[in-house]
């Protein structure tokens, strides 16, 4: 927890990492602006090669409310989250936690946003740049083009009750990260977004805050031909055999 801030309600945000070294530090900056108290940053890292783990390592002996959790090898995006999820559950006890990516398209002025919808009994609250008042920033056509169908196709094939499925940028109550972070989800890339909106829906209430998407300013995007075909053959596989709450052993 930042010491330099006073208590409030616990916070835990997750981030997972691969080659954002130019990226951390600006984005820890950006949260400690927001001045919201009794947070704690995890970032998951899957030993990037740029340092990015090393980076956060050397802030985090500085910066006591910083975290790393560091995986041997680079093993997905969804798998991070969950895995990030319930590390934070186990050691720092958070009352919400949000998950957000570290390439800075995620604002953290958001965050307040995100917080007050489950404080006011939300068990998920999506950051969604399709209701009134998102958006996005710097993308072609191909981009939304892509963004539009995959949100279309996945909320069709998983009956999902929002406009913005495949935002990953998002908070969940304790109860609601207790549920996904010990659930067995045929998701460890992108499509964890969708699986994990498939397995809490009917769970609790879901709701959609506006944020507008940032485009990409250091760093390279993930998401490349081969995510997006993996994330259609997912949420087809989710539709024939929907995610539950079976929970792990171990």
């Amino acid at each position: 927890m930042n010491p330099d801030l006073p208590p409030g309600p616990r916070v835990c945000v997750v981030i997972p990492t691969y080659n954002e070294s130019d990226n951390v530090v600006q984005l820890i900056e950006g949260i400690r602006q927001t001045g919201i108290t009794g947070l704690d940053i995890l970032f998951v890292d899957d030993s990037s090669p740029d340092g990015t783990g090393e980076s956060v390592l050397a802030i985090s002996s500085r910066e006591k409310w910083i975290h790393l959790l560091s995986r041997k090898e680079k093993r997905g995006i969804g798998s991070a989250y969950q895995e990030g999820i319930a590390h934070a559950l186990a050691n720092f006890d958070p009352e919400v936690i949000v998950e957000m990516d570290a390439d800075l398209q995620h604002p953290p002025e958001t965050l307040s946003d995100l917080m007050g919808a489950v404080a006011s009994g939300a068990d998920v609250a999506i950051a969604s740049r399709y209701v009134p008042g998102g958006g996005v920033g710097g993308w072609g056509l191909a981009r939304r083009v892509v963004s539009k169908g995959a949100n279309a196709y996945a909320k069709t094939m998983l009956r999902l009750p929002v406009r913005d499925a495949t935002s990953g940028y998002r908070a969940f109550s304790k109860a609601a990260a207790g549920r996904l972070s010990s659930a067995k989800l045929p998701a460890t890339g992108f499509e964890f977004q969708v699986a994990a909106l498939c397995l809490l829906k009917g769970q609790g209430k879901i709701v959609e805050v506006p944020f507008v998407f940032q485009r990409r300013i250091a760093g390279r995007s993930k998401l490349g031909l081969g995510a997006v075909l993996r994330f259609f053959f997912k949420v087809l596989v989710m539709a024939i055999f929907p995610p539950r709450l079976e929970w792990r052993k171990g």
